[in-house]
C-alpha cells in the first residue's frame, strides 16, 4: 500500500511540473511577442529622388546605434529590421513597424544588444550588418536594404562593398559607421554614378587631411564629386585616376558621385 502512495505521489509531482512548466513558458510568450511580418507582396520599384534619406549614428560607447529616417514619402507605415553579426559569428538583430500617421521622419535608438528587467548585455565585437527599410501604402510597399561597417580606431573608413573609403587624422576614441543612406538628404539635378556614401559619428567630425574615395563604373571616364554641406551640395576638387575619383575633405559628409 505504501508503495501505491509513492507511485501516486510521484504521478501528482510529474503532472505539477508539467503544468507548471507549460503555463511558465505560456507567460514568457505572452510578454516575449515574436513580431510577425506581413507578407511582402508586390514591390515597387523606387527612384533615388524618391528613397527616403537613412542614418546609423553609434553612441560614444558603440553598444546603440539611432536610426533616423527622413524624407519618407506615400507611406502609411513604416518597418525596419536591423540584422548585425557578433564577435562570436551569431547573427543577432532588431525589428520594428511603426504607423507613420501622416509623419515624414522617424527616429529609433536601438541596443546592440539584450535587455531583461533593466539590465542591459551588449553584443561583444559587433563590425558589419544589414538594415532592410520597408515602407508601405501609397503606391505600394517599396523594400530597401544597405550594409553598415562600424569602426572604431582605424585611419580608414571603407564601406562593406569597399566602393568608399574616407582617410585622415580621426579620433580613436570615437565609432563612426560608414554606409550607403538609400536615399538622398537634399534635392538634386542631375546623374549621380556612385552613391551616397556617409560617415555618421556622435563625435568630432573635423577630419584633419582628409581625403575620400569612390571606384567608378568602368564605362566612366571622366566624374565630379560633391558633397552635403547641411543645405546644398558643394562640388570638391577631386581627381580621377585608375578608375577611382579621390578629393580632399575637412569634415564627414554625405558623397555623390556626378556625371561630368
Amino acid at each position: 500500500m505504501k508503495k501505491n502512495y509513492l507511485i501516486i505521489g510521484g504521478v501528482i509531482i510529474l503532472i505539477l511540473i508539467i503544468v507548471g512548466g507549460f503555463w511558465f513558458w505560456r507567460s514568457r510568450q505572452a510578454k516575449e511577442p515574436t513580431p510577425t511580418k506581413e507578407p511582402e507582396g508586390t514591390l515597387i520599384e523606387t527612384t533615388l529622388a524618391e528613397r527616403p534619406f537613412v542614418i546609423l549614428t553609434p553612441t560614444d560607447d558603440g553598444h546603440w546605434l539611432t536610426i533616423d529616417v527622413s524624407r519618407i514619402k506615400d507611406a502609411d507605415s513604416l518597418e525596419y529590421e536591423l540584422l548585425y553579426n557578433t564577435e562570436s559569428g551569431a547573427t543577432q538583430g532588431s525589428i520594428n513597424t511603426v504607423s507613420l500617421k501622416g509623419e515624414t521622419t522617424y527616429s529609433k535608438k536601438i541596443l546592440l544588444g539584450s535587455e531583461s528587467s533593466g539590465r542591459y548585455k551588449y553584443d561583444e565585437g559587433v563590425t558589419q550588418g544589414t538594415l532592410t527599410i520597408r515602407l508601405r501604402g501609397g503606391p505600394g510597399t517599396r523594400k530597401l536594404v544597405t550594409d553598415f561597417h562600424l569602426q572604431q580606431g582605424d585611419d580608414e573608413l571603407t564601406s562593406i562593398d569597399e566602393k568608399f573609403s574616407l582617410t585622415g587624422t580621426l579620433s580613436q576614441n570615437d565609432f563612426y559607421v560608414t554606409m550607403m543612406t538609400i536615399g538622398l538628404p537634399g534635392e538634386f539635378e542631375g546623374e549621380i554614378l556612385v552613391g551616397p556614401y556617409s560617415v555618421f559619428t556622435s563625435g568630432t567630425e573635423t577630419v584633419k587631411n582628409g581625403e575620400v574615395s569612390l571606384k567608378l563604373p568602368d564605362e566612366v571616364t571622366g566624374a565630379k564629386l560633391s558633397a552635403w554641406t547641411g543645405t546644398e551640395w558643394q562640388e570638391t576638387e577631386a581627381e580621377v585616376k585608375d578608375k577611382t575619383i579621390s578629393g580632399e575633405i575637412d569634415s564627414l559628409a554625405t558623397f555623390i558621385v556626378m556625371a561630368e
